[in-house]
């Protein structure tokens, strides 16, 4: 009996933690026209629309998430090695100044991070179909999703 409550537990939680990264081909996003948002930091005000031709990586999260934080700082240093791909990087911290001192921490260019207003989270979570929760979109130049948290690997083979 013991061996089955084992078994069944580490099934369950296999499922949890291998479903939680959404991948290419099971997102219902993927295919769809990413929506448009506004969205600025302290030098720049940007929509994604203005991007439209480029690859654009968008990724939501937060310094209380590591791997997000993690994520984030790879994505940044992928973008940045890449002509053609813009990141727009988009954080739910508790506050600006907590922010602020992460992306100073993490030694990321601050033009491509924003940091997302309170009142301003529903909204964006809405269009997106997200809850807040750390995520990456991939979309091509014509604005639609082509991946949901994809691998650097995946991104890289979509950008050739």
């Amino acid at each position: 009996m013991k061996k089955f409550v084992f078994l069944l537990v580490t099934i369950v939680a296999v499922l949890i933690f291998t479903s939680s990264r959404t991948t290419i081909s099971s997102d219902s996003r993927v295919g769809t026209s990413a929506a448009n948002f506004t969205i600025g930091n302290d030098s720049v005000v940007v929509t994604l629309d203005q991007f439209k031709g480029k690859w654009v990586i968008v990724n939501v999260w937060s310094s209380a998430d590591a791997m997000a934080r993690i994520e984030n700082i790879r994505l940044s240093k992928l973008a940045a090695r890449h002509d053609g791909v813009e990141q727009l990087a988009v954080n739910f911290d508790r506050s600006k100044a907590l922010f602020d001192e992460v992306v100073a921490a993490d030694s990321i260019s601050a033009t491509n991070q924003f940091f997302c207003h309170h009142q301003d989270r529903t909204s964006f979570n809405n269009n997106w179909g997200t809850d807040g929760t750390a995520c990456t979109f991939l979309i091509n130049g014509k604005g639609v999703i082509v991946a949901v948290n994809p691998s650097e690997q995946e991104i890289l083979a979509a950008i050739k």
